[in-house]
Order: structure tokens, then sequence, then C-alpha cells
């Protein structure tokens, strides 16, 4: 959105101006859908807790809370996404993760997950940089020293 004086015309810029990309809400989709996964992981290791199929409770205890706790940062990264704001850096830190994760799964005797996890990477790398995500939430534009404007 751009305010406007008589005079000069447009004055000022604003970073998430316009429609929100389809590049975009794809990201923040699959950010939730990876959300969901982690979250139904926590339930089932729960659930595994509960059958009393762990060696050790609290170990199981700790993975449910550390998969719990992932969801959550997964669908914070998701929300802020939709909302327009610039967590393209999370986002692709978050991607790059994926690409040890899809080798082990392939070392694994898991070679079709693994590759799904590389495409979910190369998907998550591919839609956070791309230019109309980028150009949504203002990744990358200069801005003074101290964030300050």
């Amino acid at each position: 959105m751009n305010e406007t004086d008589a005079d000069m015309g447009a004055v000022t810029e604003t970073p998430g101006s316009g429609d929100r990309p389809w590049t975009l809400t794809a990201a923040a989709i699959l950010f939730w859908l990876l959300a969901t996964g982690l979250a139904a992981a926590g339930v089932w290791g729960l659930a595994q807790i509960v059958m009393g199929q762990v060696d050790t409770v609290g170990g199981a205890v700790g993975v449910a809370l550390i998969a719990f706790l992932g969801a959550l940062y997964y669908w914070f990264i998701g929300r802020r996404l939709l909302r327009m704001d610039d967590v393209i850096a999370q986002a692709v830190f978050q991607g790059l993760l994926w690409l040890p994760v899809g080798y082990y799964l392939r070392e694994a005797a898991h070679p079709v997950i693994g590759i799904a996890a590389w495409a979910l990477a190369a998907a998550i790398v591919g839609l956070a940089l791309s230019g109309p995500t980028r150009r949504a939430v203002g990744f990358g534009e200069r801005r003074p020293f101290g964030g300050a404007e």
C-alpha cells in the first residue's frame, strides 16, 4: 500500500503491499503439514508410552516433547509466512535441515522416504527464495543499521 502526497506522488512503499503470492501460501501450507506430522508423531509417542511399548518412559516423553515443540515452531513459521512477515531465513534454514534427514532415511533402507525428504527441502527452499515471496515480505531490502527507519 502506497501513501501519496498531492505534490510528490507516492512517498512511501511498504514491502507487504498487494496480494499474497501463491508461493507464500504454498510455503506456509508445507510448514503446517510438517507441524501436523510432528504433532501426530508426538501423539503416537505418548500412545506408545500408555501401551507400555517403550523401554524408558523418560526418553519417550522427551522425544514426544521435542516433537510437540518442533510442531509448534513449524506452525509459527507457517503463520508468520501467511502474515507476510520476514521469516525467510528461518524457513530456508529449516528447509535445508531436511537434506541430512533424507540422507539418513535413505541409508536406513527407506529410499523413497529419503527422496521425499529431499523433495520437501527443495520445495521449501525454492518457495521461500522465489521472487514473489521475497518481494511480498521485503526480504533483502536495504535498511538502516539498527532496523529503525
